[in-house]
């Protein structure tokens, strides 16, 4: 669907804008800190994170990965700058599943790099690309030929449904595939024949992150399977979606701030949540929607941290016990403890999830650049206004 003539104008007109006004801020040197954007008196970022730890198989799984991409085909040139994403968010993880974790990663990377919003084919490239995204929704090579990408994707979800349980592999699945649907299209505001809400982007960019997975990746990661009918029992099924929920969002939009000069500036793509944000205020300067795009995202840490801290005093709670009448009754102590471990070794992951949201787009090359108006992307570290 293409848009009205004058609704296409205006988005050409917003775009310019917003590359002529980042271009005179980059020449003022003007550079802000995200890390003081999103402190609040709910959550300080630095000291987060302070008790974070790195996989202490970093070096090793990266190379291997590293092999695996080239092996299969699937080795970008940046290669080293994402790979070590799935490390970060889960840097406890046994061998044997963050190498399969870790994998899968290197795949979606690929597809992201190649096939996602920023790339722009032609409409044989398009129609070539959705039917190689049809053949990986439905896991399945018939139809065409497997490319190297395929291959790689299908031997890892095999992997991965064959070394987890069904009541968990099954509702990931259902997670990851939602995510390949919706990442690999063009959002642009032409493409889509309009300008999206700025609440109607949010709604989809955490299925195009990948993050709602992610966050189902934690069991797996742990070996830790959540009961989630009990839990939906006893009342706390809801709360812990939502709280996964506002990780996701987390991690989408914060990658956004982050990768805004990249997506926006490099690749003139308007899918990212300051471009939205000024499509949706014509008269808006950058300046104020940088403002606005961190205030969101200083928001959604502040409601993880007021989440969290509720869920785990309702946690700690179980072992009285409280709250914990079921429909075939109450749960012995020894059930009540194993179930109370089992979720704060949950919220634990979850955490890291968070710690990592911050941490991997910090210390990754992924997004640095000679100059930037963020100081934790700008190699020249520009004084901080």
């Amino acid at each position: 669907m293409q848009p009205e003539q004058p609704v296409r104008a205006a988005i050409h007109a917003a775009m310019d804008r917003i590359q002529n006004e980042y271009t005179r801020l980059i020449d003022a040197h003007f550079c802000v800190s995200l890390l003081a954007s999103f402190d609040s008196d709910d959550l300080h970022l630095e000291a987060f994170c302070r008790d974070y730890h790195p996989h202490p198989q970093t070096d090793e799984l990266v190379r291997n990965s590293i092999g695996f991409g080239r092996s299969a085909g699937i080795l970008l040139p940046n290669a080293e700058h994402y790979l070590t994403c799935a490390l970060y968010l889960f840097p406890d993880a046994p061998p044997e599943k963050i190498l399969l974790i870790a994998r899968n990663y290197a795949v979606d990377f690929y597809l992201n790099d190649t096939m996602g919003r920023e790339y722009r084919s032609s409409s044989e490239e398009r129609q070539r690309l959705n039917e190689i995204r049809a053949r990986l929704t439905e896991r399945s090579n018939a139809g065409g030929p497997a490319s190297a990408a395929e291959r790689a994707h299908l031997e890892v979800l095999a992997e991965l449904a064959g070394s987890s349980p069904a009541s968990w592999f099954e509702p990931f699945l259902a997670l990851y595939l939602k995510h390949l649907s919706v990442a690999h299209k063009s959002y642009d505001c032409i493409s889509l024949g309009t300008i999206p809400k700025i609440e109607a982007y949010i709604a989809i960019r955490a299925d195009i992150s990948g993050m709602p997975h992610t966050v189902s990746m934690i069991e797996y990661s742990q070996g830790n399977y959540l009961d989630w009918p009990l839990l939906q029992r006893i009342g706390l099924a809801g709360e812990l979606r939502e709280l996964g929920l506002t990780v996701s969002l987390i991690g989408a939009l914060m990658n956004d701030l982050f990768s805004f000069e990249k997506e926006v500036i490099d690749n003139r793509s308007d899918s990212n949540l300051l471009a939205i944000i000024v499509l949706n205020n014509f008269r808006m300067e950058l300046r104020e929607a940088m403002s606005v795009g961190t205030t969101i995202v200083r928001n959604l840490l502040g409601e993880y941290a007021r989440g969290a801290a509720m869920l785990l005093e309702k946690i700690e709670g179980l072992a009285a016990g409280a709250g914990l009448a079921v429909e075939s009754g109450s749960l012995r102590g020894e059930e009540r403890a194993d179930l109370r471990a089992g979720l704060l070794r949950y919220m634990e992951g979850i955490r890291k999830c968070v710690q990592t949201c911050w941490l991997w787009q910090v210390d990754t090359k992924r997004y640095k650049r000679p100059q930037s108006i963020w100081k934790e992307t700008s190699l020249s570290s520009p004084v901080a206004v």
